[in-house]
Formats: C-alpha cells, structure tokens, sequence
C-alpha cells in the first residue's frame, strides 16, 4: 500500500465523516463512513498493513472526539483482524459481500461503543432506544454506504497500490455466472 495515497483517503474520510455526514444524516442517524473505509482495507490490503491503516483511522477518529484515547483505534484494529481471518472465503467485488460484512462490522462496533458508552456515562435514554438508533440504524445506514464507498475505492486501487481480485480465472467474472 502507498502511505502517502492512504493519507490523503484518511484526510479526505476524516473530513467527509465530519463535514458532510451531518447533512446525510436521516432524523440525526450518520452514516460511519471511517468504518466503511476501514472494512475496504480488511478486504483488499495486505494483513499487516491493513491492521496498521485501520489502526491509523481509529487513532485519527480518536483525536476528533472527547472519548479515552485509543479506544476507536483498537475497536478498528481489531475489526480489521476479524475480516482478515474471513476474506480469503469471500467474494469481495461483490455488493453484497461488503454490505453484509459492513453490517456486521458496525453492529459489532457500535454495540460494543454503547456497552462501554452506558458504562462509563450516565445516559438519559433508554437501552432500547440505545440500541434501535446508536446501533442498529447507524449499521444499516452506514452498510448502505458501503458499496458504493468502496466501488470509489477500488476506483482508486492502483494509485494506493492494491491489487483488486478479479475473479476471472474461476469463470467467475459476472456476478451470478455459473461457469466453473
């Protein structure tokens, strides 16, 4: 991966997540767009440096909000871990595959941000209210995204150095084709 094309996507996600989610937002859901890129990297990039971008994400996160530091990076971190142990059984071009496994990311994510978040800081709302809104239609919300935040992604593959699978050595180019 070229860290220099990575952080020009980090600084662009950065800003976008904190520029323009706000106006995307549906009755005050956001989108997770930083999540979104950080499953693009668990997907394409190589283990190690993927683990390490999605680590720099969650620190950069992490110093735009007033939670314990470090918190966002290693909930990212190890998003990233768990997609890398499943990727190689998965079709990654495919929009369902990202949408799905974003869905799951966030749930994961979210859920675990408003455990912690519930624990640590009294709240004025209720836990089902927490988790319809803080985790379940933020997920959805943001796994909608994701197809799309990743065909730009992997519009950018060769300026940040990856290699994208084509899948066209098993017949297996088109989504739904048959041929083996």
């Amino acid at each position: 991966m070229r860290w220099l094309a990575f952080a020009i996507v980090v600084v662009i996600g950065l800003t976008a997540q904190t520029a323009l989610a706000p106006r995307v937002a549906v009755y005050s859901v956001r989108p997770d767009w930083l999540l979104v890129v950080v499953v693009f990297l668990a997907l394409y990039v190589p283990s190690k440096p993927a683990v390490i971008g999605a680590w720099i994400i969650g620190i950069s996160a992490d110093l735009m909000t007033v939670e314990r530091m470090g918190f966002i990076a290693l909930s990212f971190a190890l998003t990233a871990l768990a997609i890398l142990s499943i990727r190689d059984y998965l079709f990654r071009n495919h929009w369902s595959t990202q949408l799905a496994i974003t869905l799951v990311a966030c749930v994961s994510v979210r859920g675990v941000w408003m455990i912690y978040q519930r624990t640590m800081f009294e709240h004025s709302t209720g836990l089902a209210s927490s988790v319809l809104v803080d985790v379940v239609l933020v997920s959805v919300y943001t796994a909608l995204w994701a197809p799309l935040i990743h065909g730009l992604l992997n519009r950018m593959a060769r300026p940040l150095g990856l290699v994208v699978p084509r899948y066209s050595y098993a017949g297996l180019s088109r989504a739904g084709s048959t041929r083996v």
